[in-house]
């Protein structure tokens, strides 16, 4: 079964707890979020304004068949042989961090990416141990590389200086009708950098929504 997402879904899909159940199919379109508008409370810096458009000093590098963004000014400023970090305090900085973090912890890019990306840059819970020992118990079938998704959007879904829920959105490889996978990423600053939560029950499918149109999404990716 978990091949099998592998082979449809990839990416983070690919890291789901094998006893998971699959994706609830949403047809139409996610919801259009509104950016929040930016507060302040004792102790924090002010938020500063969620973007609408796609970051315009972003470009896009390989980590093995998968493309993940590299910005100027939202980082990452060290990147090692599988692991990246370094990410601004902005929300440009979280929604580059979701993207790299995101795409590193895959399963489909082998353990040498995924241990050292969830133990070092997931927040320590019962739920992050849960995802580790699911893709420990995991047969290493490799995935192929023209099944994978890449990033195809994001949206916003909530930010603060210390969370931002971002709504990274992958498109499956499809002939026909494109299939997206909307997986709502949770970051928190800590640390002096962003570092992911696992997702509920360290399965990826409690976070994610499929759906086939990126209306209210901002189109984002490697051309």
């Amino acid at each position: 079964m978990l091949v099998a997402l592998v082979l449809v879904a990839g990416l983070l899909i690919a890291v789901l707890n094998p006893g998971g159940g699959d994706p609830d199919v949403v047809d139409g379109a996610p919801p259009t979020v509104q950016p929040p508008a930016a507060t302040s409370t004792p102790g924090q810096a002010p938020s500063a304004a969620v973007p609408t458009t796609a970051p315009n000093d972003v470009s896009w590098e390989l980590v093995g068949p998968l493309a993940v963004p590299v910005s100027t000014t939202g980082g990452p400023r060290q990147t090692g042989d599988t692991t990246a970090s370094g990410f601004a305090h902005t929300p440009e900085g979280a929604l580059i961090a979701a993207a790299q973090i995101g795409m590193r912890s895959s399963y489909s890019l082998g353990r040498e990416y995924w241990e050292p990306t969830i133990e070092r840059q997931f927040i320590p819970s019962t739920d992050r141990d849960r995802l580790l020992e699911s893709l420990e118990t995991t047969s290493d079938a490799p995935a192929d590389p023209g099944s994978l998704s890449q990033i195809a959007g994001f949206s916003y879904q909530s930010y603060t200086p210390d969370t931002a829920v971002i709504g990274l959105v992958l498109r499956a490889p499809s002939a026909g009708t494109p299939r997206y996978h909307v997986l709502s990423l949770t970051l928190l600053w800590r640390d002096d950098d962003w570092r992911m939560q696992a997702p509920p029950g360290g399965a990826w499918v409690s976070v994610n929504r499929v759906t086939n149109d990126l209306t209210g999404v901002v189109e984002w990716g490697a051309r």
